[in-house]
């Protein structure tokens, strides 16, 4: 059996608590600093994982849930 690395470009909504966006987006930052990801079991019943990291500038939509955009 072989094992195939791929690199993906994934979307996710992350809610953070901070004090300030700035202190919000380093707490993101290091949360992306090569994160363990781990997902559904494949159909073998098998470990699906990986690592996540940020690419570029997260998009700020809400703030105490309302929307800025």
């Amino acid at each position: 059996m072989h094992e195939y690395l791929f690199d993906v470009k994934l979307f996710a909504a992350i809610r953070i608590k901070a004090e300030t966006e700035a202190d919000a987006r380093a707490k993101l930052n290091k949360i992306f600093d090569c994160a363990d990801a781990n997902f559904d079991s494949d159909e073998n019943g098998g470990s699906v994982t990986g690592e996540a990291s940020q690419d570029g500038d997260a998009d700020l939509v809400e703030i105490d849930g309302e929307d800025v955009s």
